[in-house]
């Protein structure tokens, strides 16, 4: 019987097999940025826009009520009152996104031949998305651009995290972090700077977030802050505004644009309690928002029930998820879903759309008035040039290039009494891009 020939296997022919390239990236990582869509949008009936130059940007805030009619049955005049008004203003921040590359890399993915994406193109696009989600994590903090705040310090390199935004109960602790970020901690303050380090990974648990750096920083305690940084200084106090301070979350910012809420009453966010103002902290209802947009209406005339074009609510996914399950059985899903900017679907509750982003601290529903908020801008994100010179720079002792994207930005509440808030609901189920 004749010998049966071997058969030939891929292992005995890889040697003259291709590999097979696909002519596309795929994204594992959401590029959500729902709020920023919504606050950015330049229109009737959206946010006021503002140019920024010289001093900042200056506006008039009445801040009590037109008072003086009286009746005089002699015809005498009464006494001359006017109202209190303060100026606000708002100045501008800088914000950075910076990348490298070789310039061997460069040259080898300049051909269409040789790569399908080429690596210029691929880190603008990159460094655009880090800037979009970088905006979105600023507009709902405070302005001093809190990571997370420690809880447990294992060793020099290791670190448990949680409060996102450095706001209590805020939901997941990494939900600011990731590997590769370039960080400091700092202390409660931001003042003193313990040390500056990259991530290495981030292992989530629940609302903590136990941080490896690729360095260790001597020194860390509970209750620091960690902070987006360079190499020179940080990011604590020197972030654009957020909803924290803009809306006066928790009542821990009285002052902002240098009006004080401690003095001027009507320079304040209405701010209920879940479970206090609302009949239950578990179990979020629309006559809560009901509640909230009849509380604001009464105490700056603006009605998100007359006017609900000028009226958004955002939230969490999971407060979202819990406002669904109480009609559920009285209408379908998917009535009154409407489109946003950006093309962001929306539920519509009390007739308003409801934004769900998994950016928002938890437990918190904010009603927003758009046109009494303003985006502040000099500079969009660009490259940064000067005087004509290329935006690709060598790197000093390096056959490398550096690409830097700046925006020059900040956020203003222009009547803040517009405004309102939920906060302290129980809001435990994360749909989230944290893993």
């Amino acid at each position: 019987m004749a010998d049966i020939p071997q058969l030939i296997s891929d292992t005995t022919i890889s040697g003259v097999l291709k590999n097979v390239y696909a002519a596309f990236r795929e994204d594992s990582f959401p590029i959500a940025t729902p709020f920023l869509a919504q606050l950015k949008k330049a229109k009737p009936g959206g946010p006021e826009r503002m140019q920024w130059g010289g001093n900042g940007v200056f506006w008039d805030v009445k801040l009590t009520r037109p008072v003086g009619m009286t009746g005089s049955q002699l015809g005498y005049f009464p006494p001359h009152a006017v109202i209190t008004e303060q100026q606000a203003n708002v100045g501008i921040k800088r914000t950075y996104v910076t990348r490298q590359i070789d310039a061997l890399a460069d040259s080898g993915t300049q051909a269409r031949e040789a790569a399908f994406v080429n690596i210029t193109r691929k880190i603008v696009e990159e460094a655009l998305d880090a800037a979009r989600l970088g905006q979105q994590e600023v507009l709902h903090g405070d302005g001093n651009g809190i990571k997370g705040v420690t809880t447990t310090v294992g060793s020099s390199v290791s670190v448990v995290v949680t409060k996102p935004y450095g706001i209590a109960s805020s939901g997941q602790g990494g939900l600011l972090l990731d590997a590769g970020m370039y960080v400091a901690v700092t202390d409660s303050t931001g003042a003193i700077i313990r040390g500056r380090s990259v991530i290495t990974s981030v292992t989530n648990s629940g609302d903590n977030a136990t941080v490896i750096f690729t360095t260790g920083i001597a020194g860390m305690l509970t209750t620091d802050l960690v902070v987006a940084a360079t190499t020179s200084d940080t990011s604590y106090g020197n972030m654009p505004n957020g909803l924290a301070n803009l809306l006066n979350v928790g009542g821990n910012y009285n002052t902002v644009h240098n009006i004080n809420a401690g003095t001027y009453a009507r320079w304040d966010t209405t701010r209920l309690a879940a479970g206090t103002d609302t009949d239950d902290a578990g179990q979020p209802t629309e006559m809560d928002v009901w509640k909230l947009i009849r509380v604001v209406a009464g105490k700056s005339g603006k009605d998100a029930q007359m006017n609900p074009g000028e009226f958004l609510l955002l939230t969490t996914p999971g407060i979202v998820k819990k406002l669904g399950e109480t009609f559920l059985g009285q209408r379908r899903w998917d009535m009154g879903m409407k489109t946003l900017e950006g093309g962001f679907g929306a539920l519509e509750l009390c007739g308003l759309p409801v934004i769900s982003d998994y950016w928002c601290p938890a437990g918190i529903i904010y009603l927003i008035h758009t046109p009494s908020l303003s985006w502040v801008d000099k500079m969009d994100w660009t490259k940064l040039v000067f005087e004509g010179a290329g935006p690709w720079r060598f790197i000093a002792g390096r056959d490398a290039y550096e690409v830097d994207f700046g925006a020059y930005w900040n956020t203003a509440v222009l009547n803040r009494i517009c405004h309102g808030m939920i906060t302290g609901y129980t809001d435990t189920v994360r749909f989230s891009h944290v893993m």
